[in-house]
């Protein structure tokens, strides 16, 4: 099993808690990223996905150069350790029903991990045992309440 520092991206997107959903969006598009974490002076304070602005922004028909992140992110964040297990990952991101985990060390955010991360190392064992693919993806699941909505 490989640990979440040898699967995680590095340099994850982030995004100032005063920009706007258009902001993000763009952002997103110029990174080529499905989600943001939200900063306020340094600290994280949420995430921001591709999903929250379709769902929560266009599907209400919210203007996005009026509504800020923050009206639209998930809090807290859920966040592992670089030195912590895939496996680990996997049990926060089943148990909290969510697709993205921001590494944070010490504090400060060195990463992140996605379910295509797991999908990318778990590709070759796929036909070995669907099931580990199957918790993972939550393909067809209803969206949970909460955090990351």
């Amino acid at each position: 099993m490989k640990s979440v520092k040898e699967v995680m991206s590095r340099d994850p997107a982030k995004i100032e808690s005063d920009k706007t959903a258009r902001d993000a969006a763009k952002l997103m598009t110029e990174r080529g990223v499905g989600c943001l974490i939200v900063v306020r002076r340094g600290d994280n304070v949420g995430i921001v996905t591709e999903r929250d602005l379709v769902s929560l922004v266009l599907t209400e028909k919210i203007d996005p150069e009026k509504v800020r992140v923050t009206d639209v992110m998930s809090s807290p964040v859920f966040t592992v350790t670089s030195d912590e297990m895939m496996d680990k990952a996997a049990e926060l991101m089943v148990n909290y029903k969510v697709r993205r985990l921001p590494v944070v060390d010490k504090g400060v955010l060195v990463g992140i991990i996605t379910t295509t991360d797991f999908a990318k190392v778990l590709a070759p064992e796929v036909s070995r045992d669907k099931s580990i693919y199957e918790a993972i993806s939550r393909k067809g699941e209803p969206r949970p309440e909460g955090p990351y909505r």
